[in-house]
């Protein structure tokens, strides 16, 4: 029988698993967002940074020589289209970016998670991997939050409050992990959804998915399922 921890697919010889620098980049990403003031060309470094992350992802998890090609034009294109956005303020600019890099984020958490699925025995670095989708899926709320304030009329949060980009990161962590700080609140409908959303997924993925992974730390879940 072949194990799961063998190449299954076209490509996954080629994973580095690197995983830490992913973390490590999101990390950076993080703290450039929060504690850079804001300007058009702060967001147009933070749209690089996620653009090397979901690089950094591509390399960790494994893909064939003419998929990365082919990522490279699109990596490419979406680069243009960030640094585009250190030329203007046009709403409609800042939420097509916006939107553009959530997706290109949400892609990396499925190449991770694809990854993780793909190990027969689970190590730190699966761990690794999946907190790093975690902490994606918390930056790609971001992006959609303040896409979406972009496209708003009024302001997107309670008490007279447009937001700004820390303000929408900070908000989708609080969000994710159900802290509640009750500082920011989502004043439009579209936003209540979205913060419904992003709270139940976030859950999900930490008590289900990263707590089975910790859970089966050494462990092999071809071994487990054949004692049953």
């Amino acid at each position: 029988m072949v194990s799961a921890d063998q190449p299954t697919r076209p490509g996954a010889e080629r994973a580095t698993e690197r995983y830490g620098r992913v973390f490590l980049m999101l990390v950076v990403v993080l703290f450039f967002v929060m504690f850079i003031e804001e300007s058009r060309w702060a967001r147009v470094l933070v749209g690089l940074g996620v653009i090397l992350v979901v690089l950094l992802t591509l390399k960790a998890t494994g893909v064939t020589p003419r998929t990365m090609c082919n990522t490279w034009f699109v990596v490419g294109a979406l680069a243009v289209l960030v640094v585009s956005g250190g030329y203007t303020d046009a709403a409609e600019v800042i939420a097509t970016i916006g939107f553009a890099i959530a997706a290109a984020l949400v892609v990396s958490v499925l190449m991770l998670l694809r990854r993780v699925f793909e190990k027969d025995r689970i190590r730190i670095a699966e761990v690794v991997a999946a907190l790093a989708a975690y902490i994606q899926i918390g930056l790609a709320f971001g992006f959609v939050f303040s896409a979406t304030a972009a496209l708003s009329e009024g302001d997107f949060f309670n008490n007279g409050i447009a937001g700004q980009a820390s303000d929408f990161f900070y908000f989708s962590v609080v969000t994710m992990t159900t802290l509640g700080y009750g500082d920011l609140s989502p004043a439009t409908d579209i936003g209540r959804s979205l913060v419904i959303v992003e709270t139940l997924l976030g859950q999900i993925f930490l008590i289900v998915l990263v707590a089975y992974l910790v859970g089966m730390l050494g462990s092999s879940r071809r071994a487990i399922g054949s004692d049953s």
